[in-house]
């Protein structure tokens, strides 16, 4: 690895070396895949193999225990995030309980449109699980994006589509009862017709108490539309719950 210095004498960057495919250990190519898998966009052409090569030897591996912090609010420096297994939840300081803002899964990517924007993370990540991830420090980032322009435009088009779903999430809770509001969020967070998070953690998720969202979610079983176990729900109806989103 090269060090060079930046800014003040006393800081150090370190650089990662330029890579090819036929340098590239094939595990972390193997990851740089995937992570493209997960960032493939409609309108947006995959990366060649030396872009790929070039993210390769950036991913850092992180392995996150149950609780542990990915980063807090109001770092810059934290860099890029995504999510190979597990599940980080994004949350703020409410006034008498954290507010959740989104949980990540797998292939959720996070802290990359904070660092072109230069703005610090709005919210703190914390693992609900072991959670696997892949992380790329904030000059790596930038020098993909710099250095491999098919790279720069997949990354930008994923974030538009992220930032435009986020928007549409929004707009869809505003003025709506707390029952089109828990509908829609089940959905969102739906994985296999299963909603794997606790009732305390969507009624975080919607800013109310949680006898408020228990009551709404029993007359939802009641209907027949969802199930209720100890920390999931299963949708048994996925087109009736749509319904009564709308």
């Amino acid at each position: 690895m090269q060090a060079t210095g930046v800014g003040r004498t006393d800081e150090i960057r370190v650089v990662a070396p330029r890579v090819s495919d036929e340098t590239v250990d094939p595990e972390r190519l193997h990851l740089a895949e995937w992570v493209v898998s997960c960032l493939e966009s409609r309108g947006a052409t995959r990366p060649g193999r030396a872009a790929v090569a070039a993210l390769a030897g950036r991913l850092r591996p992180r392995l996150l225990r149950r609780g542990e912090l990915a980063f807090r609010e109001g770092e810059r420096d934290a860099g890029v995030w995504i999510v190979r297994s597990g599940r980080l939840e994004l949350a703020v300081k409410g006034r008498s309980r954290p507010l959740i803002v989104q949980i990540l899964r797998s292939g959720g990517v996070d802290g990359d449109i904070q660092k072109l924007l230069g703005m610090p993370f709005p919210y703190r990540a914390r693992a609900l699980e072991e959670s696997e991830c892949l992380t790329m420090a904030p000059h790596d980032f930038e020098e993909l994006l710099g250095e491999h322009p098919e790279m720069s435009r997949l990354w930008m088009a994923t974030m538009a589509e992220r930032l435009s779903e986020s928007h549409d999430r929004i707009v869809g809770m505003l003025g709506r009862t707390l029952t089109q509001q828990s509908a829609r969020l089940l959905l969102d967070e739906a994985s296999g017709g299963v909603v794997d998070v606790p009732q305390q953690k969507l009624s975080e998720m919607l800013g109310v108490c949680r006898p408020s969202l228990n009551k709404v979610l029993k007359e939802l079983e009641g209907q027949g539309l969802i199930r209720l176990r100890y920390g999931a729900v299963d949708i048994l109806d996925p087109y009736g719950l749509a319904q009564r989103a709308d």
